[in-house]
């Protein structure tokens, strides 16, 4: 059993070594159109995942319009000039694969999943439908009501979709991270064949995408097909991201309630304003704040989750959330599932002094902690090829490939100081919002 330990020790911290060198070493070229390619070998397994990640989401879209970059993946898989509709997916499920596509406030990512000998299949796919899509004013038509019922389905169905949106609008009053991503009805209304076709002919183009390989195969050996079929095509001007600039909110905190007959707990929910990687204190703030929400969110065994899940018996459970990954910035939210009969002024009088006492001193032990934690993680992202395509979306954000290799390094070099003071920026301040989700017959 020691032998066993000590084994497992060694290898966890070697892991961790390596991560600190860099997280997955990717093998980088830039084709002469623009197009930015990562390959990330991985021998675990025979297989490769492609993702193709395109620098546009909703909070791109225009105006009337928003939630046409999600409607546009939709309409990414009806077929080319050369492919017949709907036969995309199909062709890839006959070799074996599966893929995916996901819309965000920032960015566009198909992943595709295939045994390594059909790479070439899947890079002819997606090249060709980066520069040759097709699909008809009917099919515009009726995909729009498949987005109508997703949205029924994930919105106006779901026990908290209404709560959702009303959170978007009080913590974004203008800019278009207040709208979810699959946009209002009136939106999806909105979107017509020719405004589809635009928003395709805008953004996607090779200068504006990033082609991630993850799997068995090597930049040398997938380069040859990468320059076969994505080098003939032909890049284009993109548009600037101009989005409406969120105001300040000059102090004003937002409360939000629902009761809710479909709701059999309480769930209390705080959100501050925080600084992200492309905030102007961004070097002082934002590895100290990743650190700061790992700390209170991280897992059962920080203090935060023991004091008020464990010892005093507060909560079912807690979370904490630093929204790090987005263009324009987001909130670090705290969240908590009261425990049953739990009185609600009890738990916001706990979690006041709880806080009230980190913004004087965060526990050494705690930061070490964290840091510990999301060292692991960081080393076990390799496991699997998928982590690595969503991981390099975060270049659509604006960092860099020597930022996320580097994120190891930066974790380190955190002082419990700038985690102090990170935590005095964002705690220290009232929430933007408060969100208490109680059962109907709540008094």
């Amino acid at each position: 059993m020691k032998n066993t330990f000590a084994q497992l020790s060694f290898i966890f911290f070697m892991m961790i070594g390596n991560a600190m060198g860099g997280i997955f070493n990717p093998q980088t070229k830039t084709l002469a159109n623009g197009l930015q390619v990562i390959v990330v070998p991985n021998t675990m397994a025979p297989i490769v995942s492609v993702g193709v990640l395109y620098k546009v989401g909703t909070a791109d879209d225009p105006l009337p319009l928003i939630g046409i970059s999600h409607f546009l993946e939709h309409m990414m898989f009806k077929g080319t000039t050369s492919i017949p509709s709907s036969q995309f997916k199909k062709t890839i499920l006959e070799y074996g694969g599966n893929t995916n596509a996901a819309t965000s406030f920032d960015y566009t990512l198909y992943e595709t999943s295939i045994a390594v000998e059909h790479l070439d299949l899947i890079l002819r796919l997606e090249a060709d439908r980066m520069e040759n899509l097709a699909f008809s004013v009917q099919e515009v038509i009726s995909e729009k009501e498949v987005v109508m019922e997703e949205r029924r389905m994930r919105l106006e169905n779901h026990p908290f979709g209404q709560a959702y949106e009303t959170l978007l609008r009080a913590l974004r009053w203008y800019h278009p991270y207040g709208v979810p991503p699959i946009g209002h009805p009136y939106h999806i209304q909105n979107y017509t064949y020719q405004a589809t076709r635009n928003h395709y002919q805008q953004w996607y183009v090779p200068n504006n995408a990033v082609l991630i390989i993850a799997g068995k195969t090597t930049l040398e050996q997938a380069l040859p097909m990468v320059e076969k079929y994505f080098g003939g095509l032909k890049s284009r001007p993109v548009p600037e991201r101009q989005r409406i600039a969120e105001p300040p909110h000059q102090g004003i905190t937002q409360h939000i309630e629902q009761k809710n007959p479909r709701n059999s707990l309480i769930l209390l929910n705080w959100f501050y304003e925080a600084p992200n990687h492309r905030s102007k204190d961004a070097a002082q703030h934002y590895y100290p704040l990743i650190i700061l929400g790992q700390l209170l969110g991280g897992n059962s065994t920080t203090d935060f989750y023991k004091t008020f899940v464990e010892d005093k018996k507060l909560a079912l459970s807690l979370s904490a959330t630093y929204e790090s990954d987005s263009y324009d910035t987001r909130p670090f939210s705290i969240s908590g599932t009261l425990a049953p009969n739990m009185d609600v002024a009890t738990f916001k009088a706990a979690l006041k002094e709880y806080l009230e006492k980190l913004l004087v001193k965060v526990s050494a032990d705690e930061i070490k902690k964290a840091k510990r934690d999301i060292l692991a993680q960081l080393a076990f992202m390799k496991d699997g090829n998928m982590n690595s395509l969503h991981v390099f979306g975060n270049l659509s954000v604006g960092l860099t490939i020597e930022e996320i290799e580097g994120w190891a390094e930066s974790i380190q070099a955190v002082t419990d100081e700038q985690v102090l003071q990170a935590a005095q920026l964002v705690l220290g301040t009232p929430p933007v919002v408060t969100m208490d989700l109680y059962p109907f017959f709540h008094k």
